[in-house]
């Protein structure tokens, strides 16, 4: 487990990959910018964070009375300013408008995806499924959602991304100490961002542990009756708890020491317009207490046991006349109930099969997410960002665990983009048929009769995957493995319309809200 990745070796395939790698990474550039500045008005909690970045730009941080602590005229004191600056930047390249308020988020997304690859790599998954990991990320809606919108989840989610990336770089690549510290700024520039960005430390911090653990192999026989080893002139292969000391003594400074730089660095503006320590000092124990104790009603508000399983979206912005436009933070629901099926698969199969695949994303994903089941504050299921490449890498490793082999299967991409392919164009029928379901027989018969569909609906689930894991089944699940990543992408399609804020007809919308939870 977390062994590191073995280096393509054919010239010519190394160089497929990398066009494969750039071509999805170019066509998500293409979704994330095209008509972002649409719509033109403040989305949400832009109201917060792109005001307050004008606010920074035209220096109205300084102490008023009677409150000196906070930052002028900044509403979202709450947060450090790492986020809001990125924001700023945006509004000094291109103004205050929408395209300026928004394209820093665009890079972050695209920096965010870049690092999908390479992390599914180090996480043990093969060339091919790495990139199909890519390609889950790709089509993941939350992402595309939360990199064409100026709040600071996104950005979060970018310096989490690679703050774990260059953890297990430091961890497989022989510890170099530039890797821990570009590490350790990383994850310092998440907690200036958002408190929140400190789970993507302890995250960094769980993997190299691991890493160390994985490497404690004990001496060989033949080593043991060297008398330089038997004097002690050489060191053994299991080093000590007390001869790593120093190196986690290292590792635990660098992860204190330098994200509390960057993070009293975000306030360097607060600091030059006139603020004290003391005021600074109770910014922060008033943002404590903010972050504890918000309790604010809010109609898209849910609890963090929901979020995986996308109970409850949040719609950004809706306009409904005769067309319908929008835009829903909501992640790709095959593939987050995919990757809700990892996560609780992972322990079993390495109890039960010792498949340890699927160990360390899921490790991520609970590291990153378990922590917000004890928030006690109002909260979002945007607060997935910094989760959801990790989702899309479970997934891949789920599948490759189900199809029980990592070698794709005979034409297996033809069979992955025809799925994705036909799902794209038969989503309607999917739609029409959760619309009868869940929306027309509850008002023709009985409330109570939606809760018969959902309990229906478990039953085949889980008699689905009762067949699929049966012994039976081994000779085609490399076949459904393609078949389920061509409908996790393919189904993406249905739903960017109101992400990108397209607009759609009422049937197409009612169509898509396959749950009342939805809307």
């Amino acid at each position: 487990m977390l062994e590191p990745p073995v280096p393509i070796a054919d010239p010519m395939r190394r160089h497929r990959m990398t066009l494969a790698v750039a071509l999805i990474l170019l066509i998500s550039a293409a979704l994330r910018l095209w008509q972002v500045a649409t719509p033109p008005d403040y989305m949400f909690d832009e109201v917060y964070y792109a005001k307050d970045a004008k606010a920074i730009i035209d220096g109205r941080v300084g102490p008023k009375a009677p409150l000196r602590w906070e930052a002028g005229d900044e509403v979202s004191w709450p947060h450090p300013e790492m986020g809001k600056f990125a924001i700023a930047a945006g509004i000094l390249l291109f103004g205050d408008r929408a395209f300026g308020w928004r394209f820093p988020a665009v890079i972050a997304g695209l920096v965010m995806l870049a690092c999908v690859y390479p992390l599914g790599r180090r996480l043990g998954l093969p060339p091919p499924w790495a990139l199909i990991a890519l390609g889950f990320a790709a089509a993941d809606t939350l992402g595309i959602a939360q990199s064409r919108i100026a709040t600071l989840d996104v950005f979060v989610g970018a310096w989490s991304v690679l703050c774990i990336l260059l953890a297990l770089r430091y961890a497989q690549e022989g510890r170099q100490k530039r890797w821990l510290v570009l590490c350790a700024a990383a994850g310092g520039m998440a907690v200036a961002t958002k408190w929140s960005g400190g789970l993507a430390l302890v995250a960094a911090a769980a993997l190299i542990f691991l890493c160390w653990l994985r490497d404690r192999e004990p001496a060989r026989e033949d080593e043991k009756t060297d008398p330089a080893y038997l004097l002690g002139d050489v060191p053994t292969a299991r080093p000590s708890w007390v001869q790593a000391l120093p190196g986690a003594l290292l590792v635990a400074a660098l992860f204190v020491l330098i994200p509390a730089a960057f993070y009293i660095l975000s306030y360097v503006q607060y600091f030059a317009v006139g603020h004290t320590f003391a005021d600074w000092w109770e910014l922060q124990r008033q943002a404590l207490f903010f972050n504890l104790h918000l309790k604010a009603t809010h109609t898209y508000a849910s609890a963090a046991p929901t979020w995986i399983v996308d109970y409850r979206p949040v719609w950004y912005y809706f306009n409904g006349a005769k067309m319908y436009r929008g835009v829903i933070a909501m992640g790709n629901p095959f593939l987050w109930w995919v990757a809700t099926l990892g996560l609780f698969a992972a322990p079993v199969l390495a109890i039960l099969r010792r498949t340890t695949l699927l160990l360390p994303s899921a490790l991520i994903v609970a590291l990153l997410y378990l922590p917000w089941f004890a928030a006690t504050r109002t909260s979002f299921l945007y607060y997935m960002t910094p989760v959801a490449p990790f989702l899309a890498i479970l997934a891949a490793a789920a599948l490759v665990a189900f199809a029980g082999s990592a070698r794709l299967p005979r034409r297996g991409a033809l069979v992955m983009a025809a799925t994705a392919a036909a799902t794209a164009v038969l989503w309607d029928p999917v739609g029409r048929l959760a619309s009868w379901v869940f929306w027309q027989l509850p008002q023709r018969l009985s409330p109570a009769f939606g809760w018969v569909g959902v309990g229906v609906g478990i039953f085949l689930a889980l008699l689905v995957v009762i067949v699929a894991v049966s012994p039976r089944s081994r000779g085609w699940r490399p076949v459904l493995s393609m078949v389920l990543a061509g409908a996790i992408v393919g189904i993406a399609v249905a739903f960017l319309p109101i992400v990108l804020n397209i607009p759609i007809s009422p049937g197409h919308w009612s169509h898509i809200m396959w749950f009342p939870s939805w809307i």
